[in-house]
């Protein structure tokens, strides 16, 4: 079986490429090197939070904080010549629990077409629309053809036009002035990332008054964070989940107490930065976040887990009691301590 194979082999990637043969061009080219010395990366100690002024954080008091949407293709149809993603389960598993822990309430979706996927957009969307939260979060993995995401059939998705615009101003009034989070785990390309040999120690790098009526841009406090960056792939690991979901839980379920969530994102950078496949390659990964006018702080303020209320109601084809019974039936489940979390 799958999971018995060696350690070397648990790293796969998100992407439909011939990937033994990169490997030995990538061998034949560096034969003859000498090792790498791998520079120490230190963790900032875990800030206390200041008095920042309030009005440029964006409250987060609601409760629940806000809403949550996962999606996860893991098995895709013989015909789209795309394999399982073995081991995204596991990521499903610890961002739900990652979101509850949150404060979020926390809906999933799995294996969908693309037909399915733009449907379950429509339907997350009307909760802003009945419901007043503080923060929405939308994460969708799956394959990547082409710098698209991959629905189950192998169909391509525009992330960008299909995805991400959806939630611009002018397309969901209801999340103006909303804190708009996207987790987007695909592969962008067919690069594998090989990294470079380490040659030195590189050094780390008043609103105007309003006017009447007041306007907004049609773009605003949207932050986009990429697994990868273009042209690359996405590694995932069969027994523990995406590198990238690896260290974002990690990260965030230390330090959302009292560290801003831009923040965060550079210390998920800084445990990313630290691994590599246990292959000849010693692949790395590089993720990516893009700020859309996304202007002010942003703490989770954590209330503990989101209560069940059976007195919500929701008015789209998203199934709540099936998400709650989920929680109910040991859908969550603790993490391990997250900086003890071993990496394969």
């Amino acid at each position: 079986m799958e999971e018995d194979i060696e350690n070397h082999m648990m790293d796969q990637t998100d992407a439909k490429i011939a990937e033994n043969q990169t490997l030995r061009d990538h061998k034949r080219k560096n034969e003859g090197s000498g090792d790498v010395g791998i520079n120490e990366v230190y963790i900032k100690s875990k800030p206390e939070r200041g008095d920042l002024p309030r009005k440029n954080e964006y409250p987060m008091d609601s409760a629940p904080r806000g809403f949550a949407m996962i999606i996860n293709n893991g098995s895709f149809k013989p015909e789209s010549g795309f394999n399982p993603r073995k081991g995204s389960d596991k990521d499903v598993e610890n961002l739900t629990d990652l979101f509850q822990f949150l404060g979020f309430r926390v809906f999933s979706k799995q294996d969908l077409s693309k037909g399915q996927i733009l449907k379950t957009i429509d339907g997350f969307r009307t909760l802003f629309e009945k419901n007043t939260v503080s923060m929405c979060i939308f994460c969708i993995m799956s394959h990547g053809s082409s710098g698209n995401l991959v629905d189950i059939n192998g169909k391509e998705i525009d992330v960008e036009e299909e995805i991400i615009q959806k939630f611009y101003n002018t397309e969901c009034p209801a999340l103006q002035g909303i804190p708009k989070l996207f987790l987007l785990q695909y592969c962008r390309g067919e690069e594998l990332d090989f990294g470079v040999e380490v040659r030195g120690f590189a050094s780390s790098l008043e609103s105007a008054p309003l006017q009447n009526p007041p306007k907004l841009p049609s773009v605003t406090d949207i932050l986009i964070a990429n697994s990868t960056v273009p042209g690359f792939v996405s590694n995932r690991n069969i027994h523990h989940g995406t590198w990238f979901f690896q260290c974002l839980v990690s990260v965030f379920k230390e330090n959302a107490d009292a560290m801003d969530i831009r923040d965060m994102f550079d210390q998920v950078a800084i445990l990313l930065n630290e691994k590599e496949s246990k292959d000849d390659s010693r692949r790395k990964q590089t993720f990516e976040v893009i700020n859309r006018g996304f202007y002010k702080k942003l703490y989770f303020n954590l209330m503990g887990n989101v209560a069940e209320d059976s007195d919500d109601d929701v008015d789209c084809n998203l199934n709540v009691n099936e998400e709650l019974q989920k929680k109910k039936d040991g859908f969550k489940r603790k993490l391990r301590d997250p900086w003890t979390c071993s990496f394969d």
